[in-house]
């Protein structure tokens, strides 16, 4: 959309003329959803969010498919003055905002909690995909939970990525009523899921980083296709034939738990039933 399109909607423009300008003073042109109005707020306060698993296609998290930003802002009143977004926060008290439960427990009703960075994100909602990315510098919306580890967070991310993780949430997950292929774990289930201990996976770090790289590198695909099963045709008549960046990285688990030949095709086979049988399950209904 053209700046001359919407210019006569921007509530603070004040005496900015172009585009040019506005960047120029380190601001940014944004869209409240619900009023169609638009704000210049100060770059600094705006930071990138996963809103929802369906922008989050690869284990290494791309700037280029989130499409939000989360305000914010850890500053009073008094340290803000001069600035855009003040503008909006006077708005939105004119809004009521800060009588909100949630906003008027708050030191500033404005300022957002924020936490130590999260070092990876695991999804709430499952459909049939997996993925808990490794997270550099972006915040999760409420469709994730946020992992703290006070270690590496690849080597987190390997053991969060592995079929052996994959397996315990179609135990855990239930289905959500009115959703077509999708489960919800509750974070009392994902507390409940037991994973290898990083620690244990210091040794082949530079094997890991490879393979995440190369994870990061290309889309998730559906559970299935990752595993290399044909969903339409019986679990336990196919061999399992995972895709060899995703067999690299079950492996070295695997190998850490010192599971037999046999004893990771029953994994594969397991994983796959359950999300053959939920996903036939979820259609019929």
């Amino acid at each position: 959309m053209k700046f001359s399109e919407i210019k006569h909607k921007i509530k603070n423009l004040g005496n900015f003329k172009s585009l040019e300008e506005i960047k120029k003073a380190g601001l940014r042109i944004v869209r409240n959803t619900k009023t169609g109005d638009y704000w210049l707020i100060e770059e600094e306060f705006l930071k990138p969010v996963v809103k929802s698993p369906r922008e989050c296609k690869t284990i290494l998290i791309k700037p280029e498919d989130l499409k939000y930003k989360v305000l914010m802002v850890h500053k009073s009143k008094e340290e803000l003055k001069g600035k855009k977004v003040l503008d909006y926060i006077e708005w939105g008290e004119k809004q009521g905002f800060h009588k909100r439960p949630t906003c008027k427990s708050r030191k500033w009703w404005w300022s957002i909690e924020q936490k130590a960075e999260a070092t990876n994100f695991f999804q709430l909602l499952v459909g049939d995909r997996f993925i808990s990315a490794i997270n550099y510098g972006f915040y999760a919306d409420t469709e994730y939970y946020i992992v703290l580890y006070k270690g590496d967070k690849c080597l987190m991310g390997m053991a969060l990525n592995s079929t052996i993780t994959k397996l315990q949430t179609e135990f855990l997950g239930r289905p959500m009523i009115g959703a077509i292929t999708g489960m919800k774990l509750q974070v009392y289930e994902v507390e409940d899921i037991y994973i290898i201990n990083p620690v244990l996976l210091i040794s082949q770090r530079e094997k890991i980083m490879d393979i995440i790289n190369n994870l990061g590198s290309r889309m998730i695909k559906n559970f299935l296709e990752e595993l290399g099963f044909d969903p339409n045709k019986p679990i336990r008549k196919q061999e399992p034939n995972p895709l060899p960046d995703r067999k690299a990285l079950d492996d070295i688990v695997f190998d850490a738990l010192g599971l037999t030949e046999e004893e990771r095709k029953e994994v594969y086979w397991a994983v796959a039933e359950l999300v053959q049988n939920r996903l036939k399950k979820a259609k019929s209904v």
